[in-house]
């Protein structure tokens, strides 16, 4: 039996308000006509996220640097707040770093070789046994896919524990040369944030519930890869958000979730939380508008957008903590679901026991 133990948040050291926002943005956009400032002003203010966090300052991400600069800024934050997630999660749990089977590490908005696992390697002693699984390509999807892979390596490996750990700062990915209404649309709705889920297959007895993996899938929606991505240009990583996206969600929810739930004998009425990932405010609102007709919500995941904005892979593990340490969950069953370029959607079934 595969539980998730424990998961454990970190933000990085800056924090902005739209208020305290609102000064670079506008002189990002000041050599733009009147219309298209007022219209970016909009997208940027109607994103309705109440703060965010990154790895830099407004004054180092609103500057003029090359693909390089910003990758090396990655690559330099990724291994200390990676070690540090990961050290409180093991922390919390008791969990010994050579206890560690199976290393996985989630993240798109930013590259390095060696990935990031290598580092935490040494810099925590986990055994040099340890198996790397390093996820680029999935983008916001990666936090439950992580999690499915973890479910399934540890099938084969009683007692065995597995860490999944997705990091993403997709605020060092702006392009201030880029006009493009995808470009402002990003950077209206994503921010940072790291997240470290313990998965292990353990069937002792525990005094606190864990979530028990019931089950998990992957789908995937024919003829959308153009929908949602990232663009390597000369610049940098060049965001693709197609217009089409929340109606895409909207169009393919029921055919994707449905059948999922009923292979292990639930309806949607029967599940106390769905956990999905928010995406930004119309994929939510058009994910809420589906749940609604079987009388469900997804206010954790609204909750985390407003206060934290879209952390791509690692946003669904802060909806997960935010379940697990705000509601206690015993006896409950959760949805968990998060869209990727694809374009596609991942999905588990959880229940605390």
């Amino acid at each position: 039996m595969m539980y998730i133990h424990d998961v454990t948040t970190v933000l990085p050291e800056y924090r902005y308000t739209f208020d305290q926002s609102l000064p670079f943005y506008e002189r990002w956009l000041e050599s733009r006509s009147p219309s298209f400032r007022a219209k970016a002003l909009d997208i940027l203010k109607n994103a309705a996220i109440e703060q965010r966090h990154s790895i830099a300052s407004g004054d180092v991400l609103f500057s003029t640097r090359t693909f390089e600069e910003s990758n090396n800024l990655y690559r330099e934050k990724a291994i200390i707040l990676c070690a540090e997630v990961l050290e409180k999660a093991l922390q919390k749990t008791g969990i010994d770093p050579q206890q560690i089977d199976y290393l996985i590490t989630t993240s798109c908005t930013g590259f390095m070789i060696p990935s990031v696992d290598a580092y935490l390697i040494n810099l925590l002693g986990l055994r040099n046994d340890v198996v790397r699984i390093p996820v680029t390509e999935i983008g916001c999807a990666a936090g439950a896919a992580g999690l499915i892979y973890a479910d399934a390596l540890l099938r084969g490996h009683p007692g065995g524990c597995a860490v999944v750990l997705s990091f993403e700062f997709p605020s060092n990915t702006i392009q201030l040369e880029n006009w493009s209404w995808d470009n402002i649309v990003g950077t209206a709705l994503f921010a940072d944030g790291l997240a470290c889920a313990i998965v292990r297959n353990d069937e002792s007895a525990s005094a606190e519930p864990r979530a028990r993996i019931m089950a998990t899938q992957m789908r995937h929606v024919p003829q959308t890869t153009h929908i949602l991505g990232y663009n390597i240009t000369n610049g940098g990583l060049a965001m693709t958000l197609d217009k089409s996206l929340p109606r895409v969600i909207e169009e393919n929810f029921e055919a994707i979730v449905l059948p999922f739930l009923a292979q292990s004998g639930y309806t949607p009425e029967d599940i106390d939380h769905f956990l999905i990932h928010p995406g930004g405010v119309k994929i939510i609102n058009a994910v809420e508008q589906v749940l609604a007709k079987f009388g469900k919500h997804a206010a954790e995941s609204r909750d985390i957008m407003t206060q934290h904005g879209n952390m791509s892979s690692a946003t669904i593990l802060f909806i997960l903590e935010k379940l697990m340490r705000e509601k206690h969950p015993h006896g409950h069953t959760a949805f968990v679901l998060s869209f990727g370029p694809g374009f596609s959607a991942d999905q588990l079934l959880l229940k605390w026991e």
